[in-house]
Order: C-alpha cells, then sequence, then structure tokens
C-alpha cells in the first residue's frame, strides 16, 4: 500500500500548450484503479485572489460523484480570512491545507483556524518554501500551544536543499516537537530525507508527491533509494500519515 500525503487536483496549471501539466479527476481515477491498494490526500486548487469558499463547494461536491472516494482523504484548503466554522460542520474532510505564500499571511496570525482545527480534530498540512512567510519558523511559534493538533510541514520544512537544512536547524532548537511531522513532497535527495527519519523518528516522515507539480514515481524512487528498513519505509508510505490524520 502506498499512501501519497499529498496531491492537487488540479485540471491545469497553466494556459501554455508546451506540456499540459495537470492531475484531475479522471487522473486520480486511473492512478487508483493502477494500484488498486493505494490512497490519497486530495487538496483542491486556489489561488491568492479568489473566493476559495467556492472553489471548495465545487471540489467537495465533484468528489461527492467520485467513484473511488472511499480511498482518498479530502482536505479543505481555505483562506483564512474566508474561512468560518461552518465549513468545519458542513463539510466532511480529512485534514486543513495552510499556505503562507498564497494566502499572504503566516500560521501564527491565524489561531482562530488552528483553534478550529483543534476543535474537529484536523491536522494541518503548511507549505514551507522559500517565501519569508512560509518559513518553518511560524509553525515552531505555536505548534506547542495546540499539542493535541498535528502539523505537517510540507516539502520536509524546505522545500530547496538549503531551506530544508535550515528548518531541520529550527527543528533542532524547538523545546517540542510531538505533534510535527515532515512530507518528502518536492524533496529527492535520499541522504536529507534519511536525515529526518534519524532526527524525528520514522514515525515522523510522510510520502508525499506534490502531484501535478513533481512527478510521482521520481518521488517514490527518491524514498526507494533511501537506506531505510522495512518498517521505516512502511511508515514513510502509508503508516505515518495515518497518525497523522488520528486515524491509525
Amino acid at each position: 500500500m502506498i499512501i501519497d500525503g499529498h496531491t492537487h487536483i488540479i485540471s491545469s496549471v497553466s494556459d501554455s500548450n508546451i506540456v499540459d501539466i495537470k492531475f484531475d479527476w479522471d487522473d486520480l481515477e486511473r492512478w487508483l484503479s493502477a494500484e488498486p491498494q493505494s490512497k490519497c490526500v486530495i487538496i483542491p486548487k486556489i489561488i491568492q485572489f479568489c473566493d476559495s469558499s467556492d472553489f471548495n463547494a465545487h471540489f467537495f461536491d465533484t468528489l461527492s460523484r467520485f467513484s473511488k472516494k472511499d480511498r482518498v482523504f479530502p482536505f479543505l484548503w481555505i483562506h483564512p480570512h474566508q474561512l468560518t466554522e461552518n465549513h468545519f460542520q458542513r463539510l466532511v474532510f480529512s485534514g486543513f491545507k495552510f499556505h503562507p505564500s498564497i494566502s499572504q499571511t503566516t500560521i501564527d496570525q491565524n489561531e482562530d483556524l488552528i483553534s478550529l482545527c483543534e476543535k474537529y480534530h484536523k491536522p494541518i498540512l503548511v507549505h514551507c518554501g522559500r517565501g519569508e512567510k512560509s518559513r518553518i519558523d511560524y509553525v515552531l511559534k505555536v505548534n506547542e500551544r495546540y499539542p493535541d493538533t498535528n502539523f505537517i510541514c510540507a516539502h520536509l520544512g524546505g522545500m530547496a536543499s538549503d531551506l530544508i537544512l535550515n528548518a531541520f536547524e529550527r527543528l533542532s532548537e524547538s523545546k517540542f516537537l510531538e505533534n510535527i511531522f515532515l512530507d518528502t513532497s518536492g524533496c529527492f535527495h535520499p541522504e536529507l530525507i534519511e536525515y529526518a527519519v534519524r532526527f524525528l523518528g520514522n514515525d515522523k516522515v510522510i510520502f508525499g508527491t506534490d502531484r501535478p507539480f513533481h512527478s510521482y514515481q521520481m518521488s517514490l524512487y527518491a524514498i526507494k533509494c533511501c537506506g531505510l528498513d522495512r518498517e521505516t519505509r512502511r511508515n514513510i508510505l502509508y503508516n505515518n500519515i495515518l497518525r497523522a490524520l488520528n486515524s491509525h
């Protein structure tokens, strides 16, 4: 079994006809059919200036008609200023996506959002990358105050190798990491993945791809290139995301 912990449903990345980079519902259907034991987290697409509530309404409406919905874990992704408790009461979802660069706000400035996730037992997948607002530092400012909420820091906490190394430094300075997970999406350096396992433990690293922005096959190959024992590979490929989702 493989559970991809970071998959976007996107019909097209851009209007360019150079390469059609996408992962839509039909692509999801084909992948799940090809790998009948696999599952994945799926995330809707939103952009910086949009009615993200409407985008999610369309996403969850389509999901309700999807033939293999029992094999996906949908995440809600709404700009914090457009989020209400009604979204948590009305929609059935497994976690919340927070993207500081797209929403132009940091996680520590949105404790109302964290409180809702805590109340409804939803983990928060936080984009970590090169944008100043997307540094893992902001997660580490608040995670200790919400010990029952799991924070999944995407892209090994930084995406680019230098930022991942910086993230490891910040993590090493933190006093509380019990609710911190890292996903491997966008990281193809086996040594960095191996270090994350040694540092956080083999129960805290989650396989993710960030499809369609990165390749599923290359993401999986990076895990296979790591010098990991069988139990650790099983944890990364499916057990740990279930733990983060509070469903293991």
